[in-house]
């Protein structure tokens, strides 16, 4: 077994395909078939089902998946080193983040850290805090800005981020300092579709006659503002320039905590490392304006 071979069974598995993970790796499909079936020879197991749309794992495939990719992660983490060691700053970050952080302050966080290692490639995903927990475990990625993490996860704690109120600014209610969801629990209600936003209201027992639920952050802010519903959202989901709505803390206040998250702490690779603590002082400077009133 080879990390060659192993470099090829993931490529093959995020592809889909023997024949397009040769031309993304640069293999001839001859090459990658023959190094796939070495494989499977030596482990004694099928790694693909194979039809005529692609190929997908196996249930043993998926785990020597998640194998093969904890190996290549470990050989990433000793090169990264030895490249430490000699004054190198370069590798591959990996990074899964919940869309409010992606959109709010992700961009300038990975924008300074570029600028001080210039030579890092950085991959990033983005998905809610389920799919962040599969990808963590299935070391898809190697760090990640999320809320609610699996207690097997291991966290760094960034911000607190505050539930609010959203109506029009022309409503009667908009000067308030505080609202609380008895002055609007009989109006249309637009849940924003996350399930952590849907948790943390049923967990603080506000349970609102839902009219409608709608993904993307714009969409629900043009329809408050056209009087259509009202809805609550953390605050990191309000962009900088907003439609013309207010947000105005929710009153008992709810906040959730953003964190970073890794499988061990004692594990990753000093380029993850680097770039946790990078994180932790960006958002200490951060200006970060709130919405609110």
């Amino acid at each position: 077994m080879t990390l060659t071979q192993l470099q090829v069974f993931v490529a093959a598995a995020k592809a889909g395909s023997f024949t397009r993970a040769a031309e993304e790796i640069g293999f001839t499909q001859s090459a990658v078939s023959q190094m796939i079936q070495s494989l499977e020879k030596e482990l004694g197991v099928s790694l693909f089902q194979r039809s005529r749309s692609g190929i997908t794992p196996t249930s043993i495939g998926e785990r020597m998946l998640s194998h093969a990719r904890d190996i290549l992660n470990i050989t990433s983490c000793m090169t990264e080193e030895a490249n430490v060691a000699r004054g190198i700053s370069s590798g591959t970050l990996r990074i899964a983040s919940i869309p409010s952080v992606a959109s709010r302050f992700l961009p300038g966080l990975l924008g300074s850290f570029r600028k001080r290692f210039p030579a890092v490639d950085i991959l990033l995903l983005e998905g809610d805090s389920d799919e962040i927990g599969n990808w963590l475990h299935s070391s898809v990625v190697d760090i990640a800005f999320t809320v609610m993490p699996d207690k097997e996860m291991q966290t760094l704690p960034l911000l607190q981020d505050e539930m609010m109120v959203i109506l029009p600014d022309t409503h009667p209610l908009k000067d308030s300092q505080t609202l609380r969801f008895s002055e609007i629990a009989e109006r249309c209600f637009i849940m924003p579709k996350d399930g952590c936003i849907r948790k943390m209201l049923q967990e603080n027992h506000i349970t609102p006659t839902v009219t409608f639920e709608v993904r993307e952050v714009y969409t629900i802010l043009t329809m408050v503002q056209e009087y259509i519903g009202v809805t609550i959202m953390p605050e990191l989901y309000m962009p900088p320039v907003i439609p013309k709505v207010v947000a105005i803390p929710l009153s008992p206040p709810i906040t959730r905590e953003v964190v970073l998250a890794v499988r061990n702490w004692q594990s990753i690779s000093p380029l993850t490392a680097e770039f946790a603590v990078h994180s932790q002082q960006y958002v200490k400077g951060m200006d970060f304006t709130p919405t609110s009133k």
